[in-house]
């Protein structure tokens, strides 16, 4: 590096050398300890490692904003700047325009006030900006980045800082899956860069952005659609949709309902969510995750978001009763104008009903359903806590928590036992749905189960037992495969719980 800055200040460039094409055909020979010519003063950054695989570009020239946008893109104006956007992209957030998401890559564009502490280049970044010009710009720099990470879902980055008459910077933001197609759309966008002081205001970066009103909401029940309720929420759904209110794939029984179409492309959730008593400072919305709202009578929150993967949308409610129940509605659909059509549709059958303004107490909660512990399974203790694993499973630790895993049993995958301690905080009510079970030794006891993603495409049943006495609180939190016996198998981790001294 100090023999290619030292030959950087003794030469200058090659009469004819195009710095733009060299640069682009570097990177696209190989990633590894390189970064694209442009120049003399980009020789510096030659060879230049940002972490591991991420790689700094000295910028190839971009030419000024032109005046025509290219073709198929959109034009827009926000946030102290005009701007294009190539074809693909769908308005997210403020000042955010989002691709689809495929296998975990997503191309976006961002544009944000800037913030002051945060520099384009960080020292030691191993990034050089470069100057464009930005008609009626102050100054405008910008910075590339690429990496060949494999954990890193997208392959380019690249910023640009555009400083306004004001005072104040703009920064226009392109990340992009593919590193040579986001190094084209990087230098096509910039050049259609050019300052609109009448363009929208945005956000502070630290700004709390407000609710908006959710596009394309009808209040109504489209015909031949069947009508449903569950503890307190009338819904609806297609007819010919198959629902599921059976405990084998509800779980827990009664707090979860699923409706599925007969195709299996879309699908519905609607859940007595369990910790609705936290809304809504616990599902703020943020600037990179925006949430709409709806009027709903009786409701003192409604906040809806939305998210797009592989070609599927996701929309998500979170509706409670001024006073009483909370419920979580999921609606995954395709992601198409259909889909979407569909999901505010079924939005918009939404209803409370007779027993949606009753949070009910601990004691009204369903008891857990448990099976008695088979006699091969070997007895266990936590401090003061015994409890039963099947045999062959192996005892550990963890960040201070003691870890039983399942041993190797033919045609299963693996399970864990994780109990851990904490203190009871003053003022926590009980969880408002769920499960009760009485425990020996215990003065307060909530059982919670769900799921979650697992390795791969595989999804985890979790089952969780909070057990009080006192100020002390012990947690015990069961994963295993879901479907099949897990949840009995957790019914019985369970029935074998007791407090006992210490």
């Amino acid at each position: 590096m100090a023999e290619l800055q030292h030959a950087a200040g003794q030469v200058g460039p090659v009469a004819g050398l195009d710095g733009s094409a060299m640069g682009r055909r570097a990177v696209r020979r190989g990633r590894a300890r390189r970064g694209a010519l442009a120049g003399a003063a980009a020789l510096a950054a030659v060879g230049a490692v940002v972490g591991a695989g991420l790689l700094t570009d000295g910028p190839a020239a971009i030419s000024p904003a032109a005046s025509d946008v290219p073709e198929g893109w959109t034009p827009v104006a926000v946030g102290g700047v005009r701007l294009a956007l190539p074809p693909g992209l769908e308005p997210g957030a403020d000042g955010v325009w989002e691709g689809t998401q495929d296998e975990g890559r997503q191309d976006f564009v961002q544009v944000q006030p800037a913030d002051d502490g945060t520099p384009l280049a960080p020292p030691g970044s191993g990034l050089t900006p470069a100057a464009v010009d930005v008609p009626g710009a102050e100054s405008a720099q910008y910075v590339t980045e690429t990496s060949d990470d494999p954990a890193v879902a997208q392959d380019f980055t690249g910023t640009l800082h555009v400083h306004l008459g004001s005072g104040a910077v703009v920064q226009v933001v392109v990340v992009w899956g593919e590193a040579d197609e986001g190094e084209d759309t990087f230098a096509e966008l910039v050049g259609t860069v050019s300052v609109d002081d009448d363009s929208p205001a945005l956000p502070a970066p630290d700004a709390v952005p407000e609710l908006q009103p959710l596009a394309g909401y009808v209040r109504e029940v489209p015909d031949g659609w069947r009508e449903a309720e569950l503890t307190g929420l009338g819904y609806a759904f297609p007819a010919g949709w198959l629902e599921d209110r059976s405990p084998a794939g509800v779980f827990p029984a009664g707090s979860t309902v699923r409706a599925t179409s007969a195709d299996g492309a879309s699908r519905l959730s609607v859940t007595r969510a369990a910790d609705s008593a936290g809304w809504p400072a616990s599902i703020a919305p943020s600037s990179s995750h925006p949430a709409s709202t709806f009027p709903l009578d009786g409701a003192d929150v409604v906040q809806v978001e939305t998210r797009t993967a592989d070609r599927a949308r996701t929309v998500t409610a979170k509706v409670r009763r001024e006073g009483g129940r909370g419920y979580l509605v999921t609606v995954e659909t395709p992601g198409t104008a259909a889909g979407r059509t569909l999901a505010l549709q079924v939005l918009g059958t939404l209803g409370f009903v007779a027993g949606s303004e009753e949070v009910p107490g601990p004691d009204e909660l369903p008891q857990l359903p448990t099976a008695a512990v088979p006699r091969d399974w070997t007895e266990a203790r936590s401090g003061g806590l015994r409890l039963s694993v099947p045999p062959a499973w192996t005892a550990g630790s963890t960040a201070g928590a003691a870890v039983w895993t399942s041993g190797p049993e033919a045609g299963r995958a693996q399970e864990t036992v994780r109990v851990s301690r904490g203190t009871v905080v003053d003022g926590v009510a009980p969880a408002p749905s769920g499960y009760r079970h009485d425990v020996p030794g215990a003065d307060r006891v909530v059982v919670e189960v769900g799921e979650r993603a697992g390795r791969g495409d595989a999804v985890q049943f979790v089952g969780t037992v909070e057990l009080s006495r006192g100020d002390q609180m012990v947690v015990v939190e069961y994963a295993g495969p879901q479907g099949g016996d897990a949840g009995e198998r957790f019914g019985m981790i369970v029935r074998s719980l007791a407090l006992t001294g210490g």
